[in-house]
């Protein structure tokens, strides 16, 4: 589900799917539900080049996506 506010997380190098349709069971990341409901949207890659601290976009309406911009606190 869409949050309204962002989820400030410290990541890992690596590859993660951020969850576009706001309909994953996991918050963050894609589970594959917009396929099952047929969201019309796609999960965004992302690839974390080092560890770093990262405030993830759960309102889904960031104009910087997967990262958070403030956006939800005028929704």
């Amino acid at each position: 589900m869409s949050g309204k506010s962002p989820i400030v997380r410290d990541e890992a190098a690596g590859t993660y799917y951020w969850c576009a349709c706001g309909k994953t069971g996991s918050e963050l990341f894609c589970d594959g539900s917009h396929s099952r409901l047929h969201t019309g949207k796609t999960p965004m890659e992302v690839t974390i080049a080092s560890d770093r601290k990262v405030a993830w976009c759960t309102c889904k309406k960031s104009g910087n996506a997967p990262f958070c911009d403030g956006t939800h606190s005028k929704l």
